[in-house]
């Protein structure tokens, strides 16, 4: 019902737009259609879940889908959908900028500054406030981008990898041939369209702005083993939860590991190097940049003490 209720009255809505009726009293039934599709609709979702355990905060998503049809079905000839879009929709949009920040403090009190894993809890707030757990990863994931830009530190208190990996040259060159292509691609283009060049540039740019966050989060994020469980991460890349006890067969080589099975935690793949490889009882899944989840029963990483990491790993499991 939850779903159902605001996909039926987004279809009635619809069928509504594309009547004969409509042209005839297309003034007053526009303000009816936008009514239902964002307060109708958002409404009927909310009874719906109140008594459950989903979080009300998703009742946003209904009414950012009703405010999306509306436009789609209406385009610019209600003047209520304008002042909605002008007024109403950056208030929403504030007040889930105010939730994030006051679940990451929230949870800065409750956990400590220092020990607080930002990328996960971020995907967790995002996934909470639009009730999609795919949604939450991707969301997740750009607010960590700006995160880490600005606010990431060096962790402590687990093994780095930045070195082992290689990736820092890699990355480096990545970022220098963007910079000097992108320049040059802009001058290119914008000679037969002003508005594709700077849209290019634009992605090139926050393209380069994500490959450093993610240079970034390599140092701040680190591998740890706490509570019967190996943390591997990977910067922005990659990051898996593993139970020790799953853990069957732990080898320190450089060996690239070939097949379905075997999933290399690297954002270049054979471009980064690995140290370690990983045998498992069963596969986890492990959730790469924009929340890409891939599953895998053998993990291929880098990490800069990988004896040490094999022993604490070691002495857990007896």
């Amino acid at each position: 019902m939850a779903l159902g209720l605001p996909l039926l009255v987004m279809l009635i809505c619809s069928l509504i737009v594309y009547s004969p009726f409509f042209a005839a009293h297309s003034t007053r039934l526009s303000t009816a259609v936008v009514l239902d599709l964002t307060v109708t609709a958002p409404l009927l979702y909310f009874l719906a879940i109140r008594r459950t355990a989903v979080s009300r905060m998703t009742v946003i998503r209904v009414f950012v889908a009703g405010v999306l049809v509306a436009g789609l079905l209406l385009g610019g000839r209600s003047p209520l959908l304008r002042g909605i879009k002008t007024w109403i929709s950056p208030v929403v949009e504030a007040a889930v900028v105010i939730t994030v920040i006051w679940n990451i403090r929230k949870a800065r009190r409750r956990t400590g500054r220092g020990e607080m894993e930002m990328l996960t809890h971020l995907r967790s707030i995002a996934a909470k406030i639009f009730g999609n757990e795919r949604i939450g990863d991707v969301l997740g994931s750009e607010l960590a981008v700006i995160y880490y830009l600005f606010k990431g530190r060096a962790a402590k208190g687990g093994f780095s990898y930045a070195r082992a990996s290689g990736a820092g040259p890699v990355l480096g060159v990545f970022l220098m041939a963007m910079l000097a292509e992108g320049i040059g691609l802009h001058f290119l283009i914008v000679r037969w369209s002003v508005v594709t060049a700077w849209i290019l540039t634009g992605l090139s740019a926050y393209t380069m702005l994500q490959l450093y966050a993610h240079m970034r989060a390599m140092k701040a994020r680190l591998i740890q083993v706490r509570d019967g469980m190996l943390y591997l991460r990977n910067g922005l890349a990659a990051d898996v939860c593993v139970r020790i006890d799953t853990i069957e067969e732990i080898t320190l080589t450089t060996r690239t590991v070939r097949g379905e099975e075997a999933l290399k935690l690297a954002l270049f793949g054979a471009l980064e190097g690995h140290t370690v490889r990983i045998q498992l009882s069963e596969p986890v899944t492990v959730v790469r940049m924009f929340g890409i989840r891939r599953r895998a029963s053998v993990l291929l990483f880098a990490v800069d003490r990988p004896e040490e990491l094999r022993d604490a790993i070691t002495e857990r499991r007896s």
